[in-house]
């Protein structure tokens, strides 16, 4: 059980963020320090496998991210296929944001939707730094791509600046983009704008359905955020955890939990990401994740009396199944080492065994899971509670 009792704050913590949400957290970090008294060290990066690493070894406390960039981490793949970027014992400590994101091509572009992109498609290529290069093939393999290097042309960007530069400068056709960044509204300034393809799976399940398949994390809905040309427009449509080890300090992951929770008011307009924020959402992102939560966590929950048995037995299968992919991508390291394997996300032979040990062992992907319905129970209660105060 977590003591709260007199706790006393930790003299510092150490944030890590990718290099978009960084802004976002820097408009609640001073007043997180003004409270508390702490002295918080933000790092940034604008290669996100880099956080996580951070995270993995301990060199921060707590890092930004969402179901689908860990379920990357934690399932080993592409970028983290590498002894030091794989699976570890992650756990939830609080909500970050609800946000949007989709793919942008200039005003001027011929290609209005999705079923314009052609063989020969000129777009970002992101490998080099972030996890969202597989929605991007998803959105190609829905187009009716079939081969994603043969039939499209990658153009290289090193960081979101490059990215957004070479669609306004012509050399790009298509990007992944968040309408909310600066980076995006300066783009959006080019004299022929901003379009974004629309992702209306209701006018094209088939298509959506392939691109599920590719993104099995990824909700899709509309955007109502951002750069004028984003609102109302199909797009995905996600949410942000901010994360620790399983290790973390209970009572500073409580009293976070607490203080995120009682200070919305103070910090929710110095962003508009921070808008979303709020334990109810929180609620309804644990009714479908597969990210345990931290004990910390668990323990506020307990105490506001939102922590149901139906969490109890999520929480239960979510630890077995991380805990699992732990365990067998340090048992497939060993496999590898005794053969005489480099062990390298570069290295096919590597990348080649551990997805047949995933097979061999039955370990399933990570996917959501079935609803919980807990948090929109929340939700409702709450739209009646404001409206009744309304009346």
């Amino acid at each position: 059980m977590v003591k709260t009792k007199g706790y006393k704050w930790p003299e510092h913590l150490n944030i890590g963020s990718g290099y978009e949400v960084a802004n976002v957290i820097k408009k609640w970090l001073p007043l997180l320090e003004q409270d508390t008294g702490i002295k918080i060290h933000l790092a940034h990066t604008t290669d996100n496998a880099s956080k996580f690493k951070w995270l993995h070894y301990g060199l921060v406390d707590i890092v930004d991210g969402g179901q689908f960039e860990f379920g990357r981490v934690l399932e080993g793949v592409r970028r983290y296929a590498g002894r030091d970027t794989g699976a570890f014992p992650v756990r939830v400590a609080w909500m970050q944001s609800k946000y949007d994101s989709g793919f942008v091509v200039r005003g001027d572009s011929p290609i209005r939707e999705i079923h314009d992109i052609k063989p020969g498609v000129r777009v970002v290529d992101m490998r080099s730094y972030l996890t969202s290069q597989t929605n991007l093939e998803g959105l190609l393999v829905w187009a009716g791509i079939k081969d994603l290097e043969k039939e499209v042309t990658w153009v290289a960007a090193h960081n979101s600046e490059e990215k957004m530069q070479l669609i306004t400068g012509g050399k790009a056709d298509i990007a992944y983009a968040l309408p909310t960044s600066p980076l995006t509204f300066e783009a959006e300034k080019n004299p022929c704008g901003l379009r974004w393809l629309e992702l209306n799976a209701e006018k094209d399940p088939e298509g959506a359905k392939r691109f599920h398949e590719r993104c099995p994390l990824i909700g899709l809905g509309l955007m109502f955020r951002g750069v004028p040309s984003s609102i109302c427009r199909w797009g995905m449509v996600g949410t942000d955890q901010l994360c620790c080890r399983e290790d973390a300090n209970p009572e500073l992951i409580y009293h976070l939990a607490k203080w995120f929770n009682e200070n919305w008011e103070s910090y929710k307009d110095l962003h508009a990401w921070l808008a979303q924020s709020t334990l109810e959402n929180l609620m309804v992102e644990l009714d479908t994740i597969f990210i345990p939560c931290h004990e910390g966590l668990i323990e506020y929950l307990k105490e506001l009396g939102l922590w149901s048995r139906a969490h109890a037995i999520r929480q239960k299968e979510n630890v077995a199944l991380v805990a699992r992919y732990c365990q067998a991508s340090q048992q497939a390291m060993r496999r590898a080492d005794n053969k005489g394997i480099v062990v390298s996300a570069d290295n096919p032979v590597w990348v080649s065994l551990w997805e047949s040990y995933k097979k061999e062992q039955g370990i399933p992907r990570f996917d959501m899971r079935p609803s919980l319905g807990k948090g929109r129970e929340l939700q409702k209660k709450r739209l009646k509670e404001s409206q009744r105060v309304a009346a």
